[in-house]
């Protein structure tokens, strides 16, 4: 076998590589090591939490880009917490808006854990604040995708 230039122009292997220049892979391809499947929902009553159907994402032996792994897992944003204040002896039922939540998100106040957490939808969580010293506190919302926070978005009175 033998390569040309596009004008005809025959290439050894040296001028061949030379014609190529490094290339740094900012997405670089992964192999999948076991079959992975998606879980859904057949009604499409709420797609984002699967629940009664299965179909194969990627086979294990697969090759493709890390970005096409990251794409199945968005990132959550955390848009409001309503109520936004409450005491600090904890307690406090609050609603957390946002987006790309997961089954199993978990949520901290201050560094500690809520209670009573329930993702309700990709787009609400309900959790119980703990007690925490009187002042503003970061909400930290852990999804499949990772933590996302909301800085100071709890605040706590006596």
């Amino acid at each position: 076998m033998t390569l040309h230039k596009q004008d005809g122009t025959r290439l050894s292997k040296s001028a061949a590589t030379a014609l190529f220049e490094a290339v740094t892979d900012t997405d670089p391809l992964i192999k999948a090591t076991v079959t992975i499947s998606e879980r859904f929902d057949h009604e499409n009553a709420d797609p984002a939490f699967p629940t009664d159907g299965q179909r194969i994402k990627f086979r294990k032996g697969q090759i493709i880009r890390t970005s096409e792994l990251n794409a199945m897992y968005p990132a959550a944003t955390i848009g409001t917490i309503t109520p936004a204040t409450g005491d600090a002896a904890g307690g406090t039922a609050i609603v957390i808006a946002g987006t790309n939540f997961s089954p199993g998100s978990t949520v901290t106040v201050g560094g500690t854990a809520a209670t009573s957490i329930v993702v309700v939808s990709p787009t609400k969580i309900t959790a119980v604040t703990p007690a925490k010293t009187a002042g503003a506190h970061n909400v930290v919302v852990t999804t499949d995708a990772g933590a996302v926070t909301k800085t100071g978005g709890f605040t706590t009175t006596s």
